[in-house]
């Protein structure tokens, strides 16, 4: 009986770190849409849970260079065509966006990426970015962020490789938000 006692006492004392361990490196946070994984390069900001994911194995999108004037298609824009993961994040409560510009700028940089452009407000991005990014259809799907539209706006585009990175922020009156887009092993079309 001492010696089950023991094994018992012994297995609890070891089992604690190791499902602590397993919880610490999990990807998977309760509040996100199943399925949702944060991507490598990329870690949430505190408080951010997915609420959609979208992964296309092969599939095309535009990615701004530039700023965009309101109904105008950017003519400094890549169409870029590889592996697509779509991440809409909510942070609650909100945050600046400057703040998440931060947390996203240091991730790309110790990751290895190159800035290719980056705005921030409306008139440094052009009236057309967040339509362009969120309706169009030719950067999010259609209906898939959750968008505010204001001049809390920040855009960021990066690359590594055959990686590229696009980041749409903003900050709503209840809310933060951001649109990922990750296109891996990526080729660019005419």
């Amino acid at each position: 009986m001492r010696s089950l006692l023991a094994l018992v006492a012994a297995f609890l004392t070891t089992a604690a770190p190791l499902s602590a361990l397993a919880s610490a490196t999990a990807p998977f946070h309760a509040e996100d849409v199943r399925g949702a994984r944060d991507y490598r390069d990329l870690p949430r900001l505190d408080g951010a849970r997915i609420r959609a994911w979208r992964q296309l194995s092969v599939a095309e999108i535009t990615l701004p260079t530039a700023a965009v004037a309101e109904g105008a298609a950017t003519e400094d824009a890549h169409r870029i065509q590889g592996q697509i993961n779509h991440l809409d994040y909510v942070v609650r409560p909100a945050i600046p966006s400057i703040d998440m510009a931060r947390h996203y700028e240091d991730a790309l940089r110790e990751g290895g990426y190159e800035t290719v452009f980056s705005c921030t407000g409306i008139a440094r991005c052009g009236s057309g970015m967040g339509a362009l990014i969120l309706l169009s259809d030719t950067v999010a799907p259609a209906g898939f962020a959750d968008g505010v539209f204001n001049d809390q706006l920040r855009v960021i585009v990066a690359r590594k490789g055959s990686t590229w990175v696009l980041l749409h922020m903003t900050r709503g009156p209840d809310r933060s938000l951001v649109y990922q887009a990750v296109i891996e092993g990526a080729r660019e079309l005419d």
